[in-house]
């Protein structure tokens, strides 16, 4: 049995409640409620594994284009799918922006 004094979570957070206002002006939506992300707005990696020379080729062709490795993939990875008949990728932005716009 611990022997720690002081408050417990549930002393801590019982409170909350307390905070919304409950007039009739208030909206129903608490105030400090986070909307829950949409199925689409979910962004998953795809790694993909090249030699150290294929690396440096991808990167030049980056530097070269003006478009980071990101959307170079994408693009790579919609024009397998069209040929495919598939529908495109969604298109998503890195988590870390490149800085590089399209030339």
């Amino acid at each position: 049995m611990s022997t720690k004094k002081g408050r417990t979570l549930a002393d801590m957070i019982g409170g909350l409640d307390e905070d919304l206002d409950t007039s009739p002006q208030a909206s129903a939506t608490p105030v400090n409620s986070v909307p829950a992300p949409t199925p689409a707005a979910k962004i998953v990696p795809v790694s993909v594994l090249v030699s150290p020379d294929d690396r440096k080729r991808l990167r030049q062709l980056s530097l070269d284009t003006g478009l980071s490795i990101q959307k170079l993939g994408h693009e790579a990875f919609n024009k397998m799918l069209e040929a495919r008949g598939l529908p495109p990728l969604e298109a998503v932005s890195a988590n870390v922006p490149s800085g590089r716009s399209r030339r």
